[in-house]
């Protein structure tokens, strides 16, 4: 495990009692509890300090990671699976 997220691991010592937000002792990135929090956006945080701009990277990626998936399952033979996923990927865009 990387050593950035092994402090992830554990993070509650970071989270103030009674709070549904923290800091990333890392990053400074503010999170709610729970939150995924991967190390990439991590590095982005403490390189540009720009949220509009680390989402919009990290949106690209998922939506091209969801695009790969769909078409590996219908070439697959699972063409009902790329469906849903395609499926959820038209309703997250509207």
């Amino acid at each position: 495990m990387h050593e950035q997220q092994a402090r992830q691991a554990g993070i509650a010592k970071y989270v103030p009692a009674g709070s549904s937000v923290y800091e990333c002792p890392e990053c400074g990135m503010s999170l709610a509890v729970g939150e995924y929090h991967p190390y990439a956006a991590c590095l982005m945080v403490g390189g540009c300090h720009d949220g509009a701009t680390i989402h919009e990277a990290l949106m690209a990626v998922f939506e091209d990671g969801m695009r790969v998936a769909a078409e590996k399952c219908r070439n697959n033979g699972g063409a009902s699976i790329a469906d849903k996923i395609e499926s959820l990927m038209r309703s997250d865009a509207d």
